[in-house]
């Protein structure tokens, strides 16, 4: 991916930072190696090799700057002497407190959060991002984004929460598959973004991916038999096949 960030459009982003007097590191130098990190995790949990323009470029750009950011904060008034770390201070301002960089992280962390969920919305628009490997990766399963992610993430940032959902997700859908609909399931599954006509049996399929997602995810099972857990909740989307030639 090709990123073209400039010092002021990451000052545009980041509200309250204090320009640089004449021979100060400029922000967009102190924070470069945060923000080809923050890059290169886009770039392998969401936009493989898309080179995103318009609206995806500026979620990305705010995205990557937002990651870089929440990363480099403890580190921005911080500096290595031979004796240890140091406390950068300058006359008529004092350090914040401890409890005030951590607000400013997680605020920092829930705009990455806001503007990844959205991105990964609007790539499903690139044709060519769809049919990449990560592209299927995100489609392999009928929780193509992160709208669910939030009722079930804890402590876990949202890619791992996603990621340990998604895994869930996988083994429902193949017990699915081999017991209950067969190659249905990849119909219902590839077409779900672009048949309106179906969404009634998509709604059905996610609403029981999502309920065997929340017992296995809080180390629970339905009060039935292993082998019947997942009959129980594909049941009613059965029912309601019998209506579809």
């Amino acid at each position: 991916m090709n990123l073209q960030l400039t010092n002021d459009r990451i000052r545009e982003l980041i509200p309250n930072v204090i320009h640089e007097v004449k021979g100060e590191t400029p922000l967009l130098d102190k924070l470069r190696p945060w923000l080809d990190s923050a890059k290169e995790w886009l770039e392998q949990n969401v936009i493989g090799a898309l080179e995103p323009s318009g609206q995806a470029l500026n979620l990305v750009e705010k995205v990557i700057v937002f990651k870089a950011f929440s990363l480099a904060v403890p580190s921005l008034d911080l500096s290595l002497s031979p004796s240890g770390f140091a406390v950068i201070n300058t006359d008529g301002r004092a350090p914040a407190s401890k409890e005030r960089v951590e607000r400013l992280i997680a605020s920092i962390n829930s705009f990455v959060d806001q503007n990844l969920d959205a991105l990964v919305f609007l790539l499903y628009s690139y044709e060519s991002w769809r049919n990449s490997d990560i592209g299927q990766w995100w489609l392999a399963t009928f929780i193509p984004n992160l709208n669910e992610v939030w009722r079930f993430r804890s402590m876990s940032d949202v890619m791992t929460t996603y990621r340990t959902m998604r895994s869930h997700a996988l083994r429902f859908e193949q017990e699915v598959e081999e017991n209950y609909l067969g190659s249905v399931i990849n119909v219902l599954r590839n077409q779900q973004y672009f048949l309106s006509d179906l969404t009634p049996l998509v709604s059905k399929i996610r609403e029981a991916e999502l309920r065997y997602i929340g017992f296995h995810m809080r180390d629970q099972k339905a009060k039935c038999p292993d082998d019947h857990e997942v009959w129980h909740l594909i049941r009613p989307l059965l029912e309601q096949l019998k209506s579809y030639p």
